[in-house]
């Protein structure tokens, strides 16, 4: 079988119109079992599969996208980012959303392997490019570019790149995009925060978590009562919830449904939180069920 792959990718590599090539290489490669795909690829190379990306032609792209998947995923994370680094640098770029996936998928799976990740953590670049993706308009790009960043949060070194270089800088580069992507950001900061109190407290002297905290009070109604969803989750955590009760978040939200700005089933759902523990406020409590009548 590896003698087939390797003469299908010398076909691929030979001709103008490669489609009918790349179907024959995807349906041989499906054939394989994932388990018993790494022996039939050792010691061959896929660069004219990446080279093929580079084109305007949909089903081109959405076969080697398809050929790539079932490729790497047979490939270790660390032989991945050290034979294919670059490929999946430019893939972070594409100009096609499946492609930008793929890469991210990749490199996912390379920070959450102990062997690999400093790999990643050593290139500005791939991590700048992953922050940027947080700012692209699919949503299903942003989604995978968070859930990277999040599992490099899950070490110190990782901790000091995204909060103690200018990867911050590029972070709140990308807040300013517009709202939706603002909560993105934030979606990422609370999933960090959530993981340890040590990532709990790089954010906080980040700043922000300062700012979430701050559009509990702004004027936009909606965003308010995002930013209710996202304390919610940070409050899930035991180092989450007494970092909340620190800053008086109980009293601003008390002070809100006194205002009746804030429909208070939101309000009860962060209390359900706040409230397991020395940090239950009963002012704020008889407020919220009052509100809820």
């Amino acid at each position: 079988m590896a003698a087939t792959i390797q003469s299908l990718l010398e076909e691929i590599s030979g001709v103008e119109d490669p489609i009918e090539e790349l179907q024959s290489l995807k349906t041989a490669l499906l054939s394989i079992p994932v388990s018993a795909l790494r022996d039939v690829l050792s010691g061959q190379r896929f660069d004219v599969i990446f080279s093929l990306l580079n084109t305007n032609e949909r089903e081109q792209v959405d076969l080697c996208v398809d050929i790539l998947e079932r490729i790497l995923l047979a490939l270790s994370p660390l032989h991945l980012v050290q034979n294919y680094r670059e490929k999946l640098q430019e893939g972070l770029s594409h100009p096609n959303d499946t492609v930008k996936i793929l890469a991210l998928t990749q490199i996912g799976r390379v920070v959450g392997h102990p062997d690999a990740v400093a790999q990643i953590l050593n290139n500005h670049n791939i991590l700048r490019a992953v922050i940027l993706c947080i700012g692209e308009e699919k949503i299903a790009v942003a989604k995978q570019a968070i859930q990277s960043l999040s599992k490099i949060s899950h070490s110190k070194p990782g901790l000091d790149k995204l909060f103690q270089s200018d990867l911050l800088e590029v972070m709140k580069e990308v807040m300013d995009k517009n709202d939706i992507i603002r909560y993105r950001i934030y979606e990422l900061v609370v999933e960090i925060s959530s993981f340890s109190p040590i990532s709990l407290g790089y954010c906080a002297n980040s700043g922000l978590i300062s700012q979430l905290l701050s559009e509990l009070t702004g004027d936009d109604v909606l965003i308010r009562a995002t930013s209710i969803e996202m304390v919610t989750t940070l409050a899930h955590s035991q180092h989450g919830r007494q970092y909340l009760a620190q800053q008086g978040i109980m009293d601003k939200i008390s002070n809100m449904i006194r205002g009746a700005d804030m429909d208070p089933q939101n309000y009860i759902r962060l209390k359900t939180y706040l409230s397991e523990g020395p940090y239950y406020v009963s002012a704020v409590a008889s407020v919220s069920t009052e509100g809820a009548d």
